[in-house]
């Protein structure tokens, strides 16, 4: 009998030795730790893990924004230390609606399967087809389809005083979140390759709750861009507001920042969020 244990335990170190490894420091150090052959010793059950939450998938943001409403109000546009092209004047705007964050691939999605929308480009960098970017802002859509988005779910694009005061408020402040040149944590830039973020994992970076204001993708305003504010508008050239993912430097995150494309344009660092008047049908 005392045989066959002797035999049992052999095996069963020769099992342990085996799997693992050829570790002779490693292998001493376990034999020093382990209890002694016939030594008593209590017996100790393992704890079971923890749970795994009931999903690991973050929740679903839903498919037509959240809006805050943004009171009418009096500003200066524009800075006197920035480009040409944002030389400071006195603005007014009346009081509209402005979606929390930018729309996201979920909710275009949901435009396309209601027939109200169509298909954007689908190249390396842009986010549709790409399941684990369901939640990060919709990119590689012209102006014309984000015109057309934002009329499915009852909204329009913001003008681009309407945007600038949603990013700045009355305080004429540099960047969304202020005058301090440092970003907040999770601000979504100077990533390059790793393209966009979770659209509600921006921080707030506006005066009136809103997220992504700055960084993430430069947004569709439904303004005609002119290089001095006192030009007429023109319908060439469409203005975009916010800078993306990409920019290095902090400085293309000021509020007053300007740049423009053509309708037409499909980028990877373009998207859009919705605005609307309050009241309007």
């Amino acid at each position: 009998m005392v045989e066959q244990r002797m035999l049992f335990v052999l095996m069963i170190g020769a099992a342990w030795s085996a799997a693992a490894g050829c570790d002779d420091a490693k292998n001493s150090a376990v034999d020093a730790a382990a209890p002694q052959q016939g030594a008593s010793q209590p017996v100790v059950k393992d704890e079971p893990p923890p749970a795994p939450p009931a999903s690991a998938e973050l929740p679903a943001l839903p498919t037509v924004n959240a809006m805050i409403r943004i009171p009418g109000g009096s500003f200066t546009m524009g800075s006197k230390d920035g480009q040409k092209d944002e030389k400071p004047h006195p603005v007014t705007v009346n009081t509209f609606e402005m979606d929390v964050w930018e729309v996201t691939l979920r909710a275009y999605m949901a435009c396309i399967e209601a027939n109200s929308c169509t298909y954007p480009d689908y190249d390396t960098f842009c986010n549709w087809g790409k399941k684990e970017r369901l939640d990060d802002p919709m990119n590689c859509v012209d102006w014309d389809q984000a015109t057309a988005y934002c009329k499915s779910v009852g909204k329009r694009l913001p003008t681009e005083e309407e945007w600038e005061y949603a990013a700045r408020g009355k305080d004429g402040r540099t960047y969304g979140w202020g005058n301090d040149p440092k970003p907040p944590e999770g601000l979504c830039f100077h990533r390059g390759r790793l393209g966009t973020c979770r659209a509600s994992d921006v921080p707030v970076d506006s005066p009136f709750g809103l997220r992504g204001m700055a960084g993430n993708l430069w947004e569709w305003t439904s303004s005609g861009y002119n290089e001095t504010y006192g030009q007429k508008r023109e319908n060439e050239r469409k203005v975009i507001r916010g800078a993306s993912f990409y920019e290095e430097d902090v400085k293309s995150l000021r509020a007053t920042l300007r740049d423009r494309r053509t309708p037409e344009n499909r980028l990877d660092i373009v998207g859009f969020r919705c605005a609307r008047t309050p009241g309007a049908k």
